[in-house]
């Protein structure tokens, strides 16, 4: 057996608000000690399959905005219809052989309160990301607990340099095997909120790119 490290819960480029791609992302991860790296890019699937870069593995997931908040699909392992998606996000993610999990369900400006009535796979408890940290993970463990469903955590990560401030500790003989032992409740989470210096440094960078977009609309717009 051997301790995987998996953040559940992470950004590329490829999503509107984030940066950085798999090779950039995997050095980070290595650095922080992190194994394996679920690419939740918002509204798509980035990866087809798993992908290795500098001994990390990325799996293909997907982050997607629905009207119980915010749900993540997990380790995808075939066609996802996307039109099913946005109204039967679990049964959409079952579907295609993933694994369903809430995610920062009570994190007030990004999602809607959670639902008991959701098939849900695991609840998202450590969200690095979070504006009232000790807050959403107090309330989203005691209502895993509730529901009796098992722990993820995930950085949220929108840059490198914050991937790994949250993750899952499990003990598998392989990578496949300790997403899966998470899901049965033998995972361990660990987490701290994002540095401030972090979150300053991801919204220059967005409002660098918000400012690049402008201009390059305003230029085509003069031609």
């Amino acid at each position: 057996m051997i301790e995987i490290k998996i953040d559940f819960h992470v950004h590329t480029q490829w999503s509107h608000d984030a940066f950085g791609d798999l090779s950039e992302i995997s050095r980070w991860a290595r650095f922080k000690g992190i194994d394996v790296v679920v690419v939740t890019d918002h509204e798509k699937i980035t990866l087809s399959k798993p992908e290795v870069f500098n001994s990390v593995k990325f799996i293909p997931g997907i982050e997607v905005k629905t009207i119980y908040g915010h749900v993540l699909g997990v380790d995808i392992r075939g066609a996802l219809d996307m039109e099913f998606l946005k109204d039967n996000p679990v049964d959409a993610i079952h579907e295609s052989g993933g694994i369903s999990v809430l995610a920062h369900p009570f994190d007030t400006s990004r999602g809607k309160k959670p639902q008991r009535s959701m098939k849900i796979d695991a609840i998202e408890v450590i969200n690095a990301s979070v504006l009232l940290f000790n807050f959403n993970f107090r309330q989203s463990r005691a209502y895993a607990k509730m529901l009796g469903l098992p722990e993820t955590a995930g950085s949220d990560s929108h840059m490198p340099p914050t991937v790994g401030d949250a993750f899952v500790e499990v003990e598998d003989t392989d990578f496949d095997g300790a997403m899966r032992s998470v899901i049965k409740g033998r995972g361990r989470v660990f987490g701290r909120p994002t540095s401030m210096a972090n979150k300053i440094k991801l919204n220059l960078l967005r409002l660098t790119k918000r400012s690049h977009s402008s201009f390059i609309v305003k230029q085509d717009s003069h031609k």
